[in-house]
């Protein structure tokens, strides 16, 4: 086989190789699923609008969808919709992540922290469940937060989108029935066990340390 001949063959192949490697990589390129494939299972009820978690809440779901299907009739009404949406994709985040199985701060990591709302960012709460060093007093606050903010936007909503007084209350039923979801999960996931950091064991909260000669001091009985 004269050199030219060799040298034809092995620019064919070398051709062949490039075309099938750069074909492969076109192929992976599309992330776009093909509507000939079949995946064989199906996703949850998607509510336009709302994070992610929420479709998981059927409450939080049903809250929503009351209000974002009608006119408000005050300039605010959009407003505190908005924020209501935060909310409670804020609460089905974070039950999101108290309920999984690998203790993963995951689904709260990109919620908005809001000082009307929380008492910190919510993936640090449930960062410190996991820990079990958050105190109980904190967890009665942020669920007093959530709860107090989450009912005063309803009710401004039940004026400004004019719902009756059944609606009203179905509204205001679906809230609490959220409420008392999450400060269910969060009393047994964030109180039950003992703390630990860094795989060693911790208080739950640091108690202050009072200096020695203190215990000298005594009731001051004199006159000012």
């Amino acid at each position: 086989m004269s050199p030219y001949v060799l040298y034809v063959l092995i620019g064919i192949v070398a051709a062949l190789v490039a075309t099938t490697v750069g074909y492969q990589l076109w192929l992976s390129s599309s992330t776009m699923p093909s509507a000939y494939v079949s995946e064989g299972f199906a996703g949850a009820v998607h509510v336009g609008g709302l994070p992610d978690c929420v479709n998981a809440s059927e409450e939080s779901a049903a809250i929503y969808s009351t209000f974002v299907s009608k006119a408000s009739t005050t300039g605010e009404g959009a407003d505190d919709l908005e924020e209501l949406s935060v909310l409670l994709g804020k609460l089905a985040c974070l039950k999101r992540d108290l309920m999984s199985p690998g203790h993963l701060v995951s689904a709260t990591k990109s919620s908005a922290f809001s000082t009307m709302q929380d008492l910190e960012p919510v993936a640090e709460t449930a960062a410190r469940c996991f820990a079990k060093s958050i105190p109980a007093r904190d967890v009665e606050i942020a669920l007093d937060k959530w709860n107090t903010r989450g009912k005063m936007l309803l009710s401004r909503l039940c004026t400004s989108y004019s719902l009756g007084a059944a609606a009203q209350e179905k509204t205001m039923d679906m809230f609490k029935s959220v409420i008392a979801d999450i400060t269910d999960i969060m009393k047994t996931v964030c109180l039950k066990g003992d703390g630990t950091i860094a795989g060693m064991p911790t208080p739950r909260m640091v108690d202050g340390k009072e200096p020695g000669e203190n215990s000298f001091l005594g009731q001051y009985k004199g006159y000012y």
